[in-house]
C-alpha cells in the first residue's frame, strides 16, 4: 500500500497524531508521504495559515476563543461554511497529486485536509478511501459538514454526538487518538529518573507551556519555585519559545530545583519520570500524558477545544481541572505526595484511553 497523510502546521498535535499514524504504517511496510493540504494551495497560503494561527495561540488565545465560539455558531445553521469553500480552492491540485503518486488511501488529521478532500470526493468522484483522525475531545466546528468514508475518534461518548449533527453512525471508529510508540514503551519511573539524573527520593513536576502565553506559565513556574523545597525537582518546558526558556533561565538563575527545557523528542522521558504533570488540555499531549500513565493537572486551556478536553478528563476521573494557577500548584503537590489519589487517576486513565489507538487505526486501514 501506498497512503497519504495530510496534516497542517497548527501547533503541535494534528502533526504528532500523523507521525504517529505513519509509524505505525511504517512498521507494517506501508510506505507513507506526510503533506500540508495548505500547501495545495500555495507556500504563501501555507505560511499565512501557520504564522496566524500560532501567532493568535501565543499571543491572544482569547481571541482564538472568540473565533471558535463564533465558528460554533456559524456551523450550528447548517449553511456550508467559508472554511470548505476556503479548502475547497484547491482540490484539483491535491487530487492530481493523489492519482499521480497513485496512493490507495488517504488520512487526515487536521479539518482543513477534511474539507479539501470532501472537495475530492464531490468533484472527481475519487473512489480510494479517505480517512479522518480527530484528535480533541469534542465535536469540533464544521467537522459534520465533511463527508468522508471513516472517521477514527477519540472515544465512544462521540459516537452518538457526532451522529445527530449528520456523520454516519457507520462511518466512525472509537479508536482513540493515535500516539507514538515511545509513550506507551516499557520504561519505568526509577528508569526515567535515572537519564535525567534525578535522585530518586525527590518529587518531580513536570510543566509544558504548549501553547500558553509566556506571562501566564511564568507565572506558574514563580508559584511552583515558591511553594516548593530542595525536595523538588522542577522542568519546565518552553518547546519552541527560546525567548521564554531565556527569560525563565534569567529569573531562576539562583535556584537549583527549576530547569527550562527546549523543544526535545524525549518528552515521553520526562513525562514517566514525572509524579504530576501541569499542562495546557491539548487533546494529544493529554493523551500522550495519559498513555505514559501521569498523574494531569490541566491549567490555562485555550477556550474552545481545550475547554472541552479538560472536562472530558476531569469527568473520566483522568485529571484535576484547575480553576487558577494557585490552585493548579496546590492541587500538582497534593498529588505528587498523595500515592493513593495519584493512582486513582492513573487507574482511570489506563481503563478510558487506548494506548494502541495508531497500531488500531493502521490494521483498520489494511483491511479497508
Amino acid at each position: 500500500m501506498n497512503v497519504l497523510i495530510l496534516s497542517c502546521y497548527t501547533g503541535e498535535g494534528h502533526n504528532s497524531a500523523a507521525y504517529a499514524v505513519k509509524e505505525a504504517l511504517e512498521s507494517r511496510n506501508i510506505t507513507c508521504h506526510i503533506a500540508d493540504p495548505v500547501l495545495f494551495r500555495s507556500k504563501r497560503a501555507q505560511k499565512l495559515v501557520s504564522s496566524f494561527y500560532n501567532g493568535i495561540i501565543k499571543n491572544a488565545p482569547s481571541t482564538f476563543g472568540m473565533i471558535y465560539k463564533a465558528g460554533a455558531i456559524y456551523d450550528s445553521t447548517g449553511i456550508t461554511s467559508p472554511v470548505y469553500y476556503a479548502n475547497a480552492t484547491y482540490y484539483q491540485n491535491l487530487y492530481d497529486f493523489i492519482t499521480a503518486n497513485k496512493f490507495d488511501a488517504v488520512i487526515s488529521t487536521h479539518l482543513y485536509g477534511m474539507e479539501s478532500l470532501t472537495a475530492v470526493k464531490k468533484k472527481t468522484g475519487c473512489s480510494i478511501p479517505f480517512y479522518g483522525v480527530l484528535t480533541d475531545y469534542t465535536v469540533i466546528p464544521f467537522i459534520c459538514e465533511t463527508n468522508l468514508d471513516y472517521y477514527f475518534i477519540p472515544h465512544l461518548s462521540l459516537s452518538q454526538k457526532l451522529n445527530k449533527k449528520g456523520l454516519p453512525i457507520e462511518s466512525l471508529i472509537p479508536s482513540g487518538i493515535p500516539v507514538l510508540s515511545r509513550f506507551h514503551s516499557q520504561l519505568t519511573a526509577f528508569e526515567a529518573k535515572k537519564a535525567l539524573d534525578i535522585p530518586d527520593r525527590k518529587k518531580t513536576v513536570l510543566a509544558m507551556s504548549g501553547g500558553i502565553a509566556g506571562g501566564n506559565f511564568l507565572k506558574l513556574c514563580d508559584e511552583l519555585v515558591k511553594e516548593t523545597d530542595d525536595n523538588y525537582t522542577i522542568f519546565a518546558m518552553t518547546g519552541r519559545n527560546d525567548a521564554l526558556k531565556k527569560e525563565i533561565d534569567t529569573i531562576h538563575k539562583n535556584c537549583t530545583r527549576i530547569t527550562a527545557v527546549p523543544f526535545t523528542k524525549d518528552v515521553n522521558i520526562y513525562m514517566k519520570a514525572a509524579d504530576v504533570l501541569l499542562t495546557k488540555p491539548g487533546g494529544l499531549s493529554s493523551t500522550e500524558a495519559a498513555v505514559t500513565n501521569v498523574p494531569i493537572v490541566h491549567v490555562n486551556a485555550i477556550p474552545g477545544c481545550e475547554t472541552c478536553n479538560a472536562k472530558f478528563f476531569a469527568d473520566q476521573g483522568m485529571s484535576y481541572n484547575a480553576k487558577s494557577i494557585s490552585d493548579a500548584v496546590n492541587e500538582s503537590l497534593i498529588l505528587a505526595c498523595d500515592k493513593e489519589k495519584s493512582e486513582r487517576m492513573k487507574i482511570r486513565q489506563k481503563e478510558v484511553i487506548n494506548p494502541y489507538a495508531a497500531k488500531d487505526i493502521a490494521e483498520k486501514v489494511m483491511r479497508i
